[in-house]
């Protein structure tokens, strides 16, 4: 199935190509069931396993971290794109070696854990079952605005991201959803998406200027400039993929901060799905932009405009500091939130801002991850 799926491919012209890309066939969804609105592996041989240097050490490695006090924007880093021709010829190998995980604790100890089976098939099937269809449409629910109670009447006055800057102050942060994010150390945001679990951007947590793991990572739930609510959260384990950390690709900016206390039990956390097709919905995202007043928390709402295999775009306000951002759709009519994608990128090409995209491969990394830690 797989050389016939890759043969029609081959007839096909270069604009058709990217199309591919755009929109995948098929019609698949889940989402995790811990939307909570209430209060290892095999051990490394090799330190280029683990996404940096050379030499080897058995066991468990122990590595350096880069302890700046804040992370290294997109812009600046060696970030590497995967091009339609490379995509198409994704070994199975390849697909375990990107997807597996590599876990650092606070003392420097790294480990590898691998992908499941189904995180493995589910990014081949991604690329195998490529196919030329329309997006989704649905008639129901394709997402709201969170009720402005919780923001300022008006957005302060400041410098303009996409055409006019539409972003709100969140006023109350202790309300939910917006308790469950927060702030990062190193500069960027966090959703918690489990009890302990940080949902966040791969650039958030490695550098791959000087391939070091950041250190700053604590964790603030609903800061609010210098009020911080429910205090900081030391982090217990930092999660990152190899297609991030040893192969720097754009598609793999996802990881997970494990937190050495269960602050979810007490704020509720988010939950998160993938969906294939998926309908151009209408997406919130909140954050601490470095462009507004420190430890304040900001809100954009717009709608998706394009749709990749592994990226969303959309013309929502961001800046600085909204990385790791999570994009998630409302479901007022369930009164039901769903994490799709994590904010990652400032405008480029698209004229757009982009996100992450939660397919299934990254679905069943994160399940693994939350179930083993």
């Amino acid at each position: 199935m797989r050389n016939f799926h890759l043969k029609k491919l081959a007839l096909l012209s270069a604009t058709a190509l990217v199309a591919l890309l755009v929109l995948t066939g098929g019609v698949h969804a889940q989402s995790d069931a811990e939307d909570s609105g209430g209060a290892v592996g095999e051990a490394a041989t090799q330190e280029e396993e683990l996404g940096f240097g050379g030499g080897s050490a058995q066991g468990p490695v122990r590595i350096e971290f880069d302890g700046s006090e804040r992370f290294v924007p997109p812009t600046e880093l060696p970030i590497v794109d995967t091009y339609v021709k490379e995509a198409l010829t994704l070994t199975e190998a390849e697909a375990t070696e990107e997807l597996t995980a590599i876990i650092v604790s606070p003392d420097g100890e790294a480990e590898l854990l691998p992908p499941n089976d189904a995180a493995v098939e589910a990014l081949l099937r991604a690329v195998e079952e490529l196919d030329i269809v329309e997006a989704e449409t649905e008639v129901g629910d394709l997402g709201g605005n969170e009720p402005q109670s919780a923001f300022e009447s008006a957005s302060e006055a400041a410098e303009s991201v996409i055409g006019a800057d539409t972003r709100v102050k969140v006023t109350n942060t202790t309300s939910y959803p917006f308790r469950t994010f927060g702030r990062i150390d190193i500069g960027c945001t966090g959703t918690l998406i489990g009890p302990r679990h940080v949902l966040t951007a791969g650039h958030c947590v490695y550098n791959i200027s000087n391939n070091k793991w950041y250190s700053s990572l604590n964790f603030t739930p609903g800061q609010n400039g210098g009020t911080k609510p429910y205090g900081t959260i030391a982090w217990k384990h930092v999660i990152s993929v190899k297609g991030w950390t040893q192969s720097h690709k754009r598609n793999f900016d996802y990881a997970m901060i494990i937190l050495n206390q269960d602050i979810g039990n007490t704020v509720g956390w988010m939950g998160y799905g993938w969906k294939v097709p998926l309908p151009y919905y209408n997406v919130n995202i909140n954050g601490y932009p470095g462009d507004k007043p420190s430890g304040t928390m900001w809100h954009a709402f717009c709608k998706l405009q394009l749709i990749t295999i592994y990226r969303l775009y959309y013309p929502c306000d961001t800046f600085g500091g909204m990385s790791g951002s999570s994009v998630y759709v409302y479901f007022q009519s369930q009164n039901k939130r769903t994490i799709y994608g994590i904010h990652a990128y400032g405008v480029d090409g698209t004229g757009l801002n982009g996100a992450t995209r939660i397919r299934e491969a990254v679905f069943n990394n994160l399940k693994k991850w939350k179930a083993t830690y």
